[in-house]
């Protein structure tokens, strides 16, 4: 059984909990069956970016028959989502939005960038991940592990001031400073290691996080959901959910 009231504390003290798989050994066979057949596959189809790396994701529908819709539909998953919603004093009318997207990694070229993924907030209020495939080799700077300001803002009045906000963050300039010693230190950042059997909780809207470079030829797979959106009706949402499809398409250059 998880321990739901820990995994709150953790997530406010800590701003991240770290929490054991809650399936069983059947579907992690189904994980990783799916990841030789139908992701593995997929690297070769790919163009290395700016940041050396080969590297798509599929997310809900693009997952044909994969192990990870069941996960979404466990029931301990489920429980632990609502119950930490509820914590947050977040009043659920409708079904509660879960959006799975599962991304593969592999490094080919050792650049002199920091970071493999730029700083971000969710859209979704909670992420949760947990790796399908840890890199090997896990010296420093070559791990890609998670790297977060916790907990930073609240849930914004309205779409639109939710999208000045990013716009306001998530560009070159605000990217590069949240790179400087003394904002890590200002703002409590923390690197976060992917562990095996191991599930990074967080509260993906509030925190400003990204990813760490990763070097040395290694590759890396997780799986990601996220779950709550709260301005899941907006236009603009719509519109980037729309988009990102058609950059995940474009990714996979057949």
């Amino acid at each position: 059984m998880l321990d739901i009231n820990k995994i709150y504390n953790d997530l406010e003290k800590n701003g991240y909990a770290i929490i054991d798989k809650f399936w069983d050994q059947k579907i992690s066979n189904e994980i990783d069956d799916y990841y030789t057949n139908n992701l593995l596959p997929l690297i070769k189809d790919t163009k290395i970016d700016k940041f050396g790396n080969r590297n798509f994701s599929l997310a809900d529908e693009e997952l044909n028959n994969s192990p990870f819709e069941k996960i979404k539909k466990s029931s301990d998953f489920i429980n632990l989502y609502e119950n930490l919603l509820k914590m947050n004093h977040i009043q659920i009318k409708n079904k509660i939005d879960v959006h799975n997207v599962v991304m593969l990694q592999k490094n080919e070229i050792d650049t002199n960038f920091k970071v493999s993924s730029k700083f971000h907030f969710d859209a979704f209020y909670l992420t949760a991940i947990f790796p399908i495939k840890i890199p090997e080799d896990k010296k420093k700077d070559n791990f890609a592990s998670l790297i977060i300001y916790p907990n930073i803002r609240n849930i914004a009045m309205s779409s639109y001031t939710n999208y000045i906000f990013k716009f306001l963050t998530q560009n070159s300039i605000c990217r590069k400073i949240a790179n400087y010693n003394f904002i890590k230190k200002i703002f409590n950042s923390k690197v976060v290691d992917l562990q095996e059997n191991k599930i990074i909780l967080f509260y993906g809207y509030r925190t400003y996080h990204g990813n760490q470079a990763m070097k040395s030829n290694n590759l890396k797979a997780q799986a990601i959901y996220h779950i709550y959106n709260p301005h899941k009706e907006s236009r603009i949402d719509n519109y980037v959910f729309n988009r990102n499809k058609k950059i995940r398409k474009n990714k996979l250059v057949n």
